[in-house]
């Protein structure tokens, strides 16, 4: 049985490429590619394909709800993610049961195409980058938390518009950002401080300095 695939990124030269990659591997059938969540979303109301290769990062979606709404889709599909996020609150996440795979951009095309024979074979796969980036992670979470690593410059952009008040769409709108992508920095945020609420994180961010008064 051929496996019809469908590539999510929204870098077109990114999709070419992996369009090549897969005309060499045995048992792919249909490719077909998704530049946004939509996008894909639409595809699945007339397509099954059973393969999976995504990135995390769209314009208009969170990787991990779109992983979700894929596997509610169809429970028996099989999900590669492909990212150059290596951030370690990220890769404490890959590992989730909607996703059965694993390879970083940076590790080359030999790791993505191990994933795509893996997942055809009915098992999983994680790179060597993810398994060594995971067991550092174990390895400190017992020496530092995750609320100690550094927010980007964007995600300290969207800290001070939150406490300031400023709901997502407000945000979005205050820094030219879609509503998916400051929900994605947000999530960031709440891992990074370990915080269980906007109120939580503000606080947070206000001991450890990355917030000052008056705001």
């Amino acid at each position: 049985m051929d496996f019809d695939v469908v590539l999510v990124d929204d870098h077109s030269l990114v999709l070419e490429g992996l369009k090549s990659l897969l005309k060499e591997v045995p048992g792919i059938g249909n490719v077909y590619a998704a530049t946004s969540g939509k996008e894909l979303l639409d595809m699945l109301k007339t397509h099954t394909p059973s393969l999976y290769i995504m990135d995390l990062e769209l314009p208009d979606a969170d990787g991990f709800a779109l992983a979700a709404d894929i596997k509610r889709m169809n429970p028996v599909a099989r999900i590669i993610v492909c990212t150059m996020h290596e951030e370690v609150w990220i890769v404490k996440q890959l590992k989730h049961p909607d996703i059965d795979a694993v390879a970083f951009k940076s590790s080359g095309t030999l790791p993505l195409l191990e994933a795509v024979h893996a997942l055809m074979a009915g098992e999983t796969y994680y790179c060597p980058r993810f398994r060594q980036l995971y067991k550092e992670t174990g390895k400190a979470e017992g020496d530092a938390d995750s609320a100690d690593i550094l927010p980007t410059s964007r995600e300290l952009d969207i800290l001070k518009a939150m406490a300031k008040g400023m709901n997502t769409h407000e945000i979005s709108q205050h820094l030219f950002i879609s509503e998916n992508t400051v929900e994605w920095h947000r999530k960031n945020l709440m891992l990074k401080f370990s915080a269980r609420n906007a109120t939580d994180l503000v606080i947070k961010a206000l001991t450890k300095g990355f917030l000052t008064i008056p705001l």
